[in-house]
């Protein structure tokens, strides 16, 4: 298996235990992250740098993957076999297996000051940080990954020649619960209310928070709203709701992420205090949990 360390000079690497990678692990890998699969991620644990990206490849045994057809996982002997082009791959053994980026995209400008400043310290797709994913919500489940930046590359042939790219090598042991979410969520049915901004103007909308987790919330909207009203993917917004026994409302500030029906995935930024934007932390994330599990509306999500 893989496992992460942290050497003498604080940066990150990677030990991996003879026997090589399974199959079956692997193959949930690839189902979970699929190559052109929009996902998101996090750099050295700061859950408040959240970053946009794609599955553009995969490396197994050193050889660039770029899709995966037909992808098949025989249970009786381990091998995994799958389509690449007019290719087809049978691997009887995997010895090394890793996930391809792009190193820049466009949603490093989306972050505030202060969080582009925090990116700046940690780095994001630099060798031997350690790279959080997070793979689109399936079922009612976030796969979450743990992955290390082996190194930074620019490709010189194939179908992303001078692309610059970073190859993230895979902890094993966190892909093994990457089909679990890794923070409890909420089920809520709170009255709650969103202000977003309608050129140039602020409108406010009735919604009800449905769910609640350390990163995102879903909101159920009203119906009596029309299309054109409702916010869009990618929209800024805040989310307003109260708590028992809190007299002030709770605002936080999020950007939706999916829109499904009349529900919004809203992935949180931070939240409002005394008037000033503030980085939602841990210990914000935590009173709020704590604060909505006395609430007669909230209910472990099962």
């Amino acid at each position: 298996m893989l496992n992460f360390f942290k050497n003498k000079q604080g940066s990150a690497t990677l030990s991996q235990d003879k026997g090589g990678l399974d199959g079956c692990t692997i193959f949930r890998l690839m189902r979970h992250f699929p190559v052109g699969a929009k996902l998101q991620y996090y750099p050295e644990y700061q859950k408040n740098i959240v970053l946009d990206s794609v599955v553009i490849a995969y490396v197994i045994n050193d050889t660039f993957v770029y899709s995966t057809t037909d992808l098949v996982w025989d249970e009786s002997n381990g091998v995994l076999e799958f389509s690449d082009q007019e290719q087809k791959w049978v691997f009887k053994k995997i010895t090394s297996f890793r996930i391809v980026l792009p190193v820049f995209s466009q949603s490093e400008t989306k972050l505030d000051y202060i969080r582009r400043e925090e990116l700046l310290k940690v780095g994001g797709l630099v060798k031997n940080n350690v790279i959080t994913l997070m793979a689109e919500q399936s079922g009612g489940q976030v796969p979450v990954l743990e992955t290390i930046v082996e190194k930074r590359t620019m490709l010189k042939e194939g179908f992303y020649a001078n692309q610059t790219v970073a190859l993230l090598e895979v902890n094993a042991e966190t892909l093994m619960l990457s089909d679990q979410r890794t923070h409890l969520r909420l089920k809520t049915n709170i009255p709650a209310t969103v202000q977003v901004s309608k050129r140039g103007e602020y409108a406010l909308l009735n919604c009800t928070m449905i769910d609640f987790s350390d990163h995102s919330l879903r909101l159920q909207m009203d119906a009596e709203y029309a299309a054109e009203a409702m916010p869009k993917e990618g929209n800024k917004l805040m989310v307003a709701f109260n708590l028992p026994g809190q007299s002030e409302y709770v605002s936080l500030m999020g950007e939706v992420f999916r829109i499904e029906g009349d529900a919004l995935v809203v992935m949180l930024t931070g939240f409002v205090e005394a008037g000033q934007s503030v980085e939602l932390g841990q210990i914000e994330i935590l009173k709020i949990k704590a604060n909505l599990l006395q609430h007669a509306s909230t209910n472990l999500a099962k």
